[in-house]
């Protein structure tokens, strides 16, 4: 009985003769047919291509902190509005930009207080929601700084030599990206969250600006601020239970913001906590969950941190936000302007150790 492996069972197959050169020509030509149809159609809805907002960028940026750096760290308020170039025209000096989107910055202060090279000056936002809450959506930033891999550090600089000449790279326009969030059936007690949409272009130095399909499209500034608000529960709909639990967070990340603060002053950093403007809904429900007198004020008292709030100054509450949380483009250059202005009559006032240090 022959065996299964037996030549005799070999079945010879002719290949087809085919011009396969021809064939990949032609299936080359197609991709970059489709890419290019791809990149056209994003161009035509107003996007421009920028730098990614990963991991790795922001480990580029925390490796350029020095001695006398002056730091942006924070949510994404703090991402959007303050302009590092404006603050280096205004200033002389080049800011670093370490805000990070919906995300407390409680860990990056505690970093940099424990960074003995540093001994800057840092501007902290304080978003209430987040950083009383201490969420870290954003926490694999610091990891990547601390612990990159080297085949992630040649992914980035591979990634940013094609990502200035190309809008669809964005991860907001990929195709399953869009093909997820189309109307599709779903079951009635099925409730999709909506995710949140491009709304920034980038730099390769991290400074960020407003994309401006917000401002001038209704329908998607609409959508944002929809996404905003999708989820919000009044507070008294919570039960005492998850409001003392609220609470017992937010104590605890003051507490942190004091220890952070104990060890910028000890090694001669000066923290500067920022309260970002708000308007329409985040206005209710910052005020409803994180009023300004048992929140920002304990944090000012407790920590002995200077600070400056929107509210306190009319010059940063003279905005109209597009989707009530960010500045457009033109008016976060402006912004700055108007904080470098208050930050140097700050200093002049009194004497915050290196506010001024360079």
């Amino acid at each position: 009985m022959p065996s299964s492996t037996s030549s005799s069972n070999i079945v010879e197959r002719d290949i087809p003769n085919k011009s396969w050169g021809k064939l990949f020509v032609v299936m080359v030509i197609l991709f970059i047919v489709l890419i290019a149809a791809w990149e056209m159609y994003w161009r035509s809805e107003g996007a421009k291509p920028d730098y990614l907002n990963s991991d790795s960028l922001w480990a580029i940026e925390r490796r350029k902190v020095q001695e006398n750096s002056v730091v942006f760290t924070g949510s994404s308020r703090v991402l959007f509005n303050m302009q590092t170039d404006i603050w280096q025209q205004q200033t002389g000096i080049k800011p670093i930009q370490l805000a990070l989107e919906g995300t407390t910055p409680i860990g990056v202060l505690e970093d940099l207080a424990d960074d003995d090279n540093f001994k800057g000056t840092v501007f902290a936002g304080v978003a209430p929601g987040l950083f009383f809450s201490g969420f870290e959506y954003r926490q694999n930033a610091l990891k990547a700084y601390q612990k990159e891999a080297p085949s992630q550090w040649l992914g980035q600089q591979l990634s940013m030599l094609i990502e200035p000449f190309f809008a669809f790279i964005e991860p907001d326009f990929a195709l399953f990206t869009v093909l997820k969030r189309q109307s599709w059936p779903t079951r009635e007690q099925i409730k999709i969250e909506l995710d949140v949409r491009a709304l920034a272009l980038m730099s390769a130095d991290r400074n960020t600006q407003m994309w401006d399909k917000v401002v001038k499209d209704e329908q998607y500034r609409k959508l944002a601020i929809k996404i905003w608000m999708q989820g919000f529960e009044p507070i008294d709909k919570k039960t005492p239970e998850k409001i003392a639990k609220m609470r017992e967070n937010r104590d605890k990340q003051i507490a942190r913001a004091v220890a952070v603060n104990k060890k910028m002053l000890a090694k001669g950093a000066t923290l500067i906590f920022v309260r970002m403007p708000s308007q329409g809904f985040y206005t209710m429900k910052e005020g409803m969950y994180n009023p300004k007198e048992t929140n920002w004020d304990v944090l000012l008292k407790e920590t002995g941190a200077p600070g400056i709030h929107f509210q306190d100054y009319p010059d940063l509450n003279k905005y109209t936000l597009p989707e009530d949380s960010h500045l457009a483009a033109e008016d976060a250059k402006s912004f700055t302007k108007d904080f470098v202005a208050i930050y140097q009559s700050m200093n002049d006032e009194a004497d915050y150790g290196t506010l001024s240090a360079q």
